[in-house]
This record gives C-alpha cells, sequence and structure tokens, in this order.
C-alpha cells in the first residue's frame, strides 16, 4: 500500500478475511466497512498501513 492507506475486509463465510478496498483518510475507510458490513451481513473491520486493526464493524 502505498502512504497512509488503509485496508477494508470482510470476513467471509470460510472464517477468512477477505479485501475489499483501500481508502486514504481512516474516515473513508471506516464508512466503506460500515457500507460493506450492512450490505452483505458479514463483519468488516478496517487495518492500518502497519496491518493494526483500527475498527471492526458487526452488521
Amino acid at each position: 500500500m502505498a502512504g497512509d492507506q488503509f485496508r477494508v475486509e470482510e470476513l467471509n463465510p470460510f472464517l477468512e478475511w477477505h479485501f475489499h478496498t483501500t481508502a486514504t483518510s481512516l474516515e473513508v475507510a471506516s464508512e466503506e466497512a460500515k457500507r460493506i458490513a450492512k450490505m452483505i451481513g458479514r463483519k468488516t473491520r478496517v487495518l492500518s498501513e502497519d496491518g493494526e486493526v483500527l475498527t471492526e464493524v458487526n452488521p
């Protein structure tokens, strides 16, 4: 990831984290995680560039 990007991932039915998108701000990444969780009905999370879990969203 290039410079201050945040990863958005969802927990798939096999209990594996699946990459969805990146965002350049935590605010945008968090909103995407909320939107995806609501749309697919599964847990999502936002990770920092270093792989630290910053936010988890339950549907």
